[in-house]
């Protein structure tokens, strides 16, 4: 049901949260992959250019661990933002108009300031890990942890350093679930509607906590397809990061309903 939620002195009227069973992202996955399958040479052309941004963090932040694991981490935080071109597709598709790589560009391009604020908090959330990070690995390794380039194996391959690993991974995780509480939808939320960016954070909070199985199973999935196409050094991110951006959108849609009186973005 609608309620309305009193925040920072402001009153919303948050739209309705549907109640979906626990497998219910497996059809989000699916319906993205129709829109992957019906537009592939936009969404890849997209997601390639992605790929390019994440290989040049590779490039410029790969001799040293802990830089590259803010780099990645930090590119994942805020990667939401980045869905905007896959939304767009998605919404053109549902709305029968042609889904074009220049059409998704502009459509994402004339949201981008609505998605600004939004992206300055996942951004800070990403500032507030990267020194996290920092003050973690400073610890773990008793001071300057070593090159990747220089010694591989300890850093990569050995990983001599159980305590430090367990809290790392712990600590990524919590930063990892607020950037999913605050992001869920309210990305393709703002995109599509003429909503302020603290409405778009609490109807993503609501829809997580009704639908926390829902969630969990959906979050593993991103988890899974994350790590896939960072297995295939990068190159498999060119398939994924589409399907997560259009299954994105359909998650939006079908765990939100808005007002009759609501007013929709024109296309």
């Amino acid at each position: 049901m609608d309620k309305s939620i009193r925040f920072h002195d402001r009153t919303y009227d948050l739209p309705q949260v549907a109640k979906v069973d626990a497998l219910r992202p497996l059809r989000w996955l699916m319906a993205g992959w129709d829109d992957f399958r019906h537009n592939p040479g936009p969404s890849i052309a997209h997601g390639s250019l992605l790929v390019g941004v994440g290989w040049l963090m590779l490039l410029f932040l790969s001799a040293q661990i802990d830089l590259l694991a803010v780099a990645v981490s930090g590119y994942l935080l805020v990667g939401p933002i980045f869905g905007a071109v896959f939304y767009e597709l998605s919404r053109l598709r549902d709305a029968g108009q042609p889904a074009s790589f220049d059409a998704s560009l502009k459509g994402a391009l004339n949201s981008g300031k609505r998605l600004m604020p939004l992206g300055s908090v996942l951004a800070i959330l990403a500032i507030l890990w990267a020194m996290s990070s920092n003050f973690l690995f400073e610890r773990g390794f008793g001071g300057v942890p070593p090159s990747i380039r220089d010694n591989f194996y300890r850093t990569i391959v050995d990983w001599d350093y159980p305590v430090f690993f367990a809290t790392y991974l712990a600590v990524g995780a919590i930063f990892a679930l607020m950037a999913f509480f605050l992001s869920a939808v309210s990305a393709p939320m703002i995109f599509e509607r003429e909503v302020g960016t603290d409405e778009a954070i609490l109807t993503s909070i609501k829809a997580v906590d009704t639908n926390p199985a829902a969630m969990v199973v959906w979050a593993a999935l991103i988890v899974v397809l994350t790590a896939v196409g960072f297995a295939t050094f990068l190159f498999g991110l060119a398939v994924v990061l589409p399907l997560l951006g259009h299954a994105t959108w359909h998650a939006y849609r079908d765990l939100i309903t808005w007002k009759p009186r609501a007013q929709g973005r024109t296309g």
